[in-house]
This record gives structure tokens, C-alpha cells and sequence, in this order.
């Protein structure tokens, strides 16, 4: 079991070494940093390629496989999920950005909530996966 921790951790350094930006020089860092506010949140060593994720992902939303106020949807519902104050704002003001209507946010909350319950009642009760797995399949 150490042996497996050493490995883990060393393999972590190192991961975690060759993740860093190159430096940034003082203007790259203010002009990264007017691109947008939420670039604040991310430790210098990491701001360049933070933001080019970011871009990348916010990409999902406007050319991603899914249309975009559905995109927004399934955000809406994960974030009320899992509680996220910021996230939720901001998904219900794109969805009003793009025509969705009342019932179709609260729909997307609703079935939000409707994992979340299955998922606690399932797991607290320790329903056997493979048993509810040979259900789906018809066995």
C-alpha cells in the first residue's frame, strides 16, 4: 500500500510540475485578465492556459453537439444540482437570452431534482446495481 502511494504521489508531482504556464510577462497577465472577470479566480502559474480552456468550453454552448438553449438547460438543472449560486443566474439569464420559456426551466430544475431523489432513495437503500442494470436490459 505505500509502495502505491509513493507512486501516486510522485506521479502527481510530476504531473502537476509539467502542467504549469510559461511565465507571464505583467501585460499578458492584464490583458488576460481584461478578457474577462473570472480569469481573477485561477493562480498566475496556470492563467494562460485557464483561459484558452475556458474559451473552449464556453464553445460547447454556441457549437457544441447539442443546441444551445438545450445546452443551457442540462447546465441549469446540473447546476441546481449541485448548488452552484453562480452558475444558476447565470444559465437562467442565457436561457431568457434564448426564448426559453417558465415551464421549460422549471423543467429542467424538476428533473434535476427528480435524480437527485431517485439517485439518494437507490443509494441509501443500497439497490443492487448489476440487479438494476439486468433490469434495463430486460433479464
Amino acid at each position: 500500500m505505500k509502495k502505491i502511494l509513493f507512486i501516486l504521489l510522485f506521479v502527481g508531482m510530476h504531473t502537476a510540475s509539467f502542467s504549469q504556464d510559461s511565465a507571464l510577462t505583467s501585460e499578458e497577465k492584464k490583458e488576460i485578465l481584461a478578457e474577462s472577470p473570472f480569469n481573477s479566480v485561477y493562480p498566475t502559474s496556470i492563467l494562460k492556459s485557464s483561459n484558452a480552456y475556458f474559451k473552449a468550453q464556453m464553445g460547447l454552448y454556441k457549437k457544441g453537439a447539442i443546441a444551445e438553449k438545450e445546452a443551457h438547460l442540462v447546465a441549469l438543472g446540473t447546476s441546481a444540482a449541485v448548488k452552484c449560486q453562480y452558475c444558476i443566474p447565470y444559465h437562467i439569464a442565457e436561457l431568457k437570452r434564448l426564448g426559453a420559456s417558465e415551464d421549460e426551466i422549471k423543467t429542467a430544475v424538476l428533473i434535476a431534482a427528480d435524480i437527485m431523489k431517485m439517485s439518494t432513495l437507490f443509494y441509501g437503500n443500497e439497490f443492487d446495481l448489476e440487479a438494476f442494470k439486468k433490469m434495463l436490459k430486460g433479464e
